[in-house]
């Protein structure tokens, strides 16, 4: 078994949670014309979701681009992202996952990976980054559980050298930058 050790100091506790309650489940169709991400982070917070999970169930893509990760060649981190892969639609949507969550600003930030077929029949996926992923016609259908009284938030991590989602404890006065 290989093991792969971070460039930074482990963090102790390794595994972080808070007590969290549900926020309820909405189903969310992103239109075509919409940047998935975009279309997701606004339909969420329009719905008073500051962090949710999301299942995409499907759905079609007029035109995309998702990055893989690749080895990390100064040391700094041991990934980082590669050249990203553009595709022209129609690609259509297997399944994806995607967290909403909140960023070092206050912003709401949706991190999502993603699987795919794109119009030769070739399978696809990783990462999906915000505003390259165009909804083709019908949509994409998301599913989410949102979180009432935790959050997802993005802070720098030590370890990883990366800024990456931590758990956090919302209070009643908390707001959600739109």
């Amino acid at each position: 078994m290989r093991t792969i050790r971070q460039p930074g100091k482990p963090a102790r506790p390794r595994v972080l949670s808070v007590a969290a309650s549900s926020g309820g489940e909405l189903r969310i169709v992103v239109p075509e014309g919409t940047d998935l991400l975009n279309g997701l982070a606004r339909a969420l917070t329009g719905a008073g979701v500051a962090s949710a999970a999301v299942f995409l169930n499907g759905g079609r893509f007029a035109r995309m681009q998702y990055l893989t990760g690749q080895p990390c060649r100064d040391g700094k981190r041991v990934a980082t992202y590669g050249a990203p892969t553009t595709l022209v639609g129609p690609v259509t949507l297997l399944s994806g996952n995607a967290f909403l969550g909140i960023d070092e600003m206050g912003k709401s930030i949706v991190h999502c990976h993603a699987v795919v077929v794109d119009r030769d029949g070739a399978v696809h996926g990783g990462h999906l980054p915000p505003g390259v992923c165009t909804v083709g016609p019908g949509g994409v259908v998301a599913l989410a559980a949102a979180l009432a009284d935790a959050a997802l938030a993005v802070r720098y991590d030590a370890e990883t050298n990366y800024p990456i989602f931590h758990p956090m404890a919302l209070g009643a006065a908390h707001k959600v930058a739109a």
